[in-house]
């Protein structure tokens, strides 16, 4: 993988040989994307473009270009294999800041120009945005949430300290603003268990408090990602208008259309199940609880087929940190398990690309390859409309800063 970096001042055509612009059901051929100044100027065909003398051209004539992906959650504190060895890196400067740096790496190398963190107690997720807006160190743009809103003594204590009534819900945002964090990440209920099929983690606020922090969060014009799992979370989670659902392992249909006619986008976050039974983690769990996996793996695929056909705003995401999921490496992982539930490659695309920019903030910037956009873009062999695993070996990663 080549990465290039492209600063304000740049002036460069590329050549490409086909491109995919963040919208088509099809790609273009035989495309110059120019970019003057750091920005794209112009896309056009190679027949119809005029270039400039002295400006430097890029021949990517046997690649497919498109807009740069997006994972929508991920947890750069935490690396996906060993959970209780990353919270003890936590207390070690050297060793967290290493880990960091990375899971920045890694995710750039595998074609994210954005990511946006879901949170940890100690507020890293800010320390490695800041480390990628100076360019200390290589990544992708973060987008990041500081710590989780949780509720004491519930699920969630390494996301976050843990609030006790409204009162201590408004100061801990209000800190959040302070710290200029992008977003406000609520966590609703606790996590889906393999004991039995459906079973999770209790909800941790009522109505009255979570309404009282997602109106917190907009009042300072952060939207609201909410961690929920099970119907009767992501029902408490509507009714408090959150802007995002996180996982929504276990929500309905009739949830799902409430959803298409808000506008609210569902992160679903298969791999963050279904990684479960890949070869390095699949021998932790006995045999009942894998085909509790694989049966909760099957259902959220089947409710994602679903989300697609009522037009519901899908995003891609795959909780990287979590077991068995790995930032950057596992980001394919996620669009095949979309494709493998009958969403068609473009719509996958969309998700990780143009919907995605959106839900992060960054529509108009990333996610398409048009006039006044960030060249924020990868080159890879093949057609990833044609077979998504192409997107797993990026060639090039253009990054701007």
């Amino acid at each position: 993988m080549k990465l290039v970096y492209i600063n304000p001042e740049t002036d460069l055509d590329l050549l490409a040989g086909s491109l995919w612009d963040g919208q088509s059901e099809e790609c273009r051929q035989h495309v110059v994307i120019s970019i003057r100044r750091g920005r794209i100027a112009a896309v056009q065909s190679q027949k119809m473009a005029v270039t400039e003398k002295n400006t430097p051209q890029l021949n990517l004539s046997g690649m497919m270009v498109l807009p740069g992906l997006i994972d929508a959650h991920v947890h750069l504190a935490l690396d996906g294999i060993d959970f209780q060895a990353s919270l003890a890196r936590w207390q070690d400067p050297p060793a967290r800041e290493s880990a960091l740096a990375r899971a920045l790496r890694a995710s750039l190398e595998h074609g994210l120009v954005a990511i946006r963190d879901g949170g940890d107690r100690e507020c890293l997720n800010l320390q490695a945005r800041e480390w990628v807006r100076t360019g200390k160190y290589p990544g992708p743009r973060v987008v990041a949430t500081g710590m989780a809103v949780t509720k004491k003594g519930k699920y969630g204590s390494f996301l976050g300290p843990g609030i006790t009534d409204p009162a201590s819900i408004r100061e801990l945002i209000a800190g959040l603003v302070n710290r200029d964090v992008d977003q406000v990440k609520v966590v609703v209920s606790g996590l889906v268990t393999f004991r039995r099929y459906g079973e999770v983690g209790g909800l941790e606020f009522d109505a009255a408090e979570l309404v009282t922090a997602v109106k917190e969060a907009h009042a300072s014009g952060r939207p609201v990602m909410a961690h929920v799992n099970s119907a009767p979370g992501v029902d408490l989670a509507l009714a408090a208008g959150v802007d995002s659902i996180e996982h929504g392992y276990f929500l309905t249909t009739a949830q799902l259309e409430t959803m298409a006619a808000r506008g609210t986008y569902w992160v679903p976050t298969v791999a963050a199940i279904a990684n479960r039974l890949s070869t390095t983690v699949k021998k932790f769990y006995p045999e009942r609880e894998k085909e509790i996996i694989q049966r909760t793996r099957e259902s959220q695929q089947q409710m994602i087929a679903r989300a697609y056909q009522l037009g519901v705003k899908l995003v891609i995401g795959t909780d990287a940190g979590a077991p068995g999921v790995y930032h950057g490496e596992s980001y394919v992982d996620e669009l095949l398990y979309w494709h493998q539930a009958g969403v068609p490659a473009a719509a996958v695309l969309r998700a990780a690309t143009v919907t995605a920019a959106a839900a992060l903030g960054l529509g108009g910037e990333l996610g398409q390859v048009k006039p006044g956009y960030r060249p924020c873009l990868i080159a890879v062999r093949g057609n990833p409309l044609e077979d998504l695993k192409v997107l797993a070996q990026p060639e090039m990663v253009f990054i701007d800063f």
